[in-house]
C-alpha cells in the first residue's frame, strides 16, 4: 500500500477558504432573505451571518498573504 502524504500547510489552507464557502452562501442567502422573512425563520441568524461574512474577509486576506510569504521564499507554486 503506497503511503500518502499529508497535504501541505498552504494546501490545507486553501481547503478550508473553499469549504467555508458553503458556511457563506448561507449567511448570505440570511441576510438576502431576511428582507422578506421574520428572522426566526432563517437559516442563520442575521448577527452571526455578518461575523460569517467578516470571518471570511479576513480568512481569504490570510490566505492570500501566506501565499505572497510563501511565493517571495520559493516555497508556493507561482499562480
Amino acid at each position: 500500500m503506497e503511503q500518502q502524504h499529508p497535504p501541505s500547510p498552504m494546501r490545507l489552507l486553501e481547503i478550508l477558504t473553499d469549504r467555508f464557502g458553503a458556511l457563506e452562501a448561507v449567511a448570505n442567502s440570511s441576510i438576502k432573505l431576511a428582507r422578506y422573512a421574520p428572522e426566526d425563520e432563517l437559516a442563520m441568524d442575521l448577527l452571526v451571518a455578518e461575523a460569517v461574512l467578516e470571518f471570511g474577509s479576513s480568512l481569504r486576506e490570510a490566505a492570500d498573504g501566506a501565499t505572497q510569504w510563501a511565493r517571495a521564499r520559493g516555497v508556493a507554486p507561482l499562480p
